[in-house]
């Protein structure tokens, strides 16, 4: 009967996806561009490119305490979800990229269903989901996963839950060895980077490409100390890729015309997605406890006489509390999280030093010199007498190249860096209470978010330690 369907409901705000362009629209929307705003803000917290500030009584009619929320990451707290007065914030990351694992495993298990691909769309569709996997598996096991250290300690250490349902179940979920989440991150890659070279080209830095599958990769052999892959992998990106270390020139035309790094015209940006919202340290400006950008960072930066490096103008606002100006929530012509080539001139002089011998100290220095040419005005070139130096320069490089992106807190994992944090109390503002991150501090691993704690009593949480040594 021709009328046999017209009691039936149609949802007149939902489209069911039958087209493969109606899944390109649903993979863009809900996987890759799909953000929460807050995502890894917690991270920097955790690291010496932000210090706390009190200012003196008689300094500011606002003693307003903006310090509170992210009070918990900046002190490396046992329980690092309790803010300044002791309530529960529950970290929403494991939830945020969990998410973004189902609906890949979904739409992979749609998108694989179409038989035909005349156009490879379905190809390249199924890249993207296996790369944003990859990517949102990265982020999780450097977050609440132990820190990797060989392949042997590896195959024992806990890193997190492997998902693969294709739907909602109702399942409690236990942590799977370090080393299978890295394998399985790998594989992913390695099969995003073969479907994405197979599929049809969206030629947009919008949308995962092999450049930024080849950029992870080099990331997580780094990791793992697989140093020959890690340079192989960062060399045929630099190769292949046609991006290039963005100019000094065009950084000049950034400061003089306002305009954030994070840019549509930025030639070194392999991939662009997410949004951050306003950073904390920029709210905080007018109170008198708030985050600032440490003056440790900021000295890095410092102008010698032969030479004038223009990042600290680039990235930073030159006022108190000095935020950073990567991305401006305001006025954004790219997204807020980028990853640019220059990681990839790093990642190998990294894996060059570690490898070591001369003529891996010599690429590595030339790596971390191309990258210098295009920020200092000067005598820009450094020169390193033997492993350790090298080693230094490349650290405090990278540092000063990807503050307020999202590789220091990773970095200061992996290198075991100790840090010291002083905190003032708004009443007291001469005193200060100490806290330390030791090298290799059980504390480099974050506490399961409050609401998987509540609801999951069998996935291991790991035992943080004190970290206040004087008040």
């Amino acid at each position: 009967m021709g009328c046999s369907d017209f009691l039936e409901y149609k949802d007149q705000d939902k489209i069911i996806p039958r087209e493969l362009k109606h899944f390109d629209e649903l993979v863009y929307g809900e996987i890759i561009k799909k953000t929460s705003k807050s995502e890894m803000q917690t991270l920097d917290f955790m690291t010496d490119d932000i210090t706390s500030v009190v200012l003196p009584i008689e300094g500011s009619s606002n003693r307003r305490d903006s310090r509170s929320e992210f009070f918990g990451y900046y002190t490396w707290a046992k329980n690092n979800q309790l803010d300044m007065e002791q309530r529960e914030r529950n970290d929403n990351n494991w939830a945020f990229f969990y998410n973004k694992i189902l609906r890949c495993n979904i739409l992979e298990n749609d998108i694989s269903q179409f038989e035909e691909d005349h156009d490879k769309v379905r190809t390249r569709l199924l890249g993207e989901l296996t790369f944003m996997r990859a990517l949102a598996y990265y982020y999780l096991v450097n977050i609440y996963g132990e820190p990797y250290e060989n392949k042997e300690q590896a195959k024992k250490a806990l890193g997190v839950p492997i998902n693969t349902a294709i739907s909602i179940e109702k399942k409690t979920y236990t942590r799977a060895k370090l080393q299978e989440v890295y394998d399985l991150i790998e594989k992913n890659l390695l099969q995003a980077i073969d479907l994405l070279k197979a599929g049809n080209q969206a030629n947009s830095i919008f949308r995962p490409n092999v450049n930024v599958a080849h950029l992870f990769l080099s990331r997580i052999y780094l990791q793992q100390k697989r140093w020959e892959d890690a340079k192989q992998m960062a060399s045929t990106l630099i190769t292949e890729s046609g991006a290039s270390i963005e100019t000094l020139e065009n950084m000049s035309k950034y400061i003089s015309n306002k305009i954030t790094l994070y840019n549509k015209s930025n030639k070194s940006i392999l991939f662009s997605w997410g949004e951050r919202g306003n950073t904390p340290l920029q709210l905080s400006t007018n109170d008198a406890g708030h985050w600032e950008v440490s003056q440790n960072l900021r000295e890095q930066y410092v102008n010698k006489d032969d030479a004038k490096d223009i990042r600290g103008t680039a990235f930073f606002h030159a006022y108190k509390p000095y935020y950073p100006k990567k991305y401006d929530p305001s006025n954004r012509s790219c997204y807020d999280w980028c990853y640019r080539i220059e990681e990839a001139y790093l990642n190998r002089a990294e894996a060059c030093i570690e490898l070591g011998g001369a003529e891996n100290i010599e690429q590595a220095m030339r790596d971390i010199n191309s990258i210098r040419r295009c920020r200092i005005e000067g005598n820009y070139e450094k020169t390193a007498g033997n492993t350790e130096e090298a080693r230094n320069i490349m650290r405090e490089e990278k540092r000063m190249e990807f503050c307020f992106e999202d590789c220091r807190w990773f970095d200061i994992r992996r290198w075991k860096i100790e840090i010291t944090h002083q905190f003032h109390d708004l009443n007291t503002p001469l005193a200060a209470d100490t806290y330390i991150l030791t090298a290799g501090s059980p504390n480099y691993i974050l506490s399961l978010p409050l609401d998987v704690q509540d609801k999951n009593f069998e996935i291991e949480n790991f035992e943080r330690v004190e970290t206040l040594v004087s008040k």
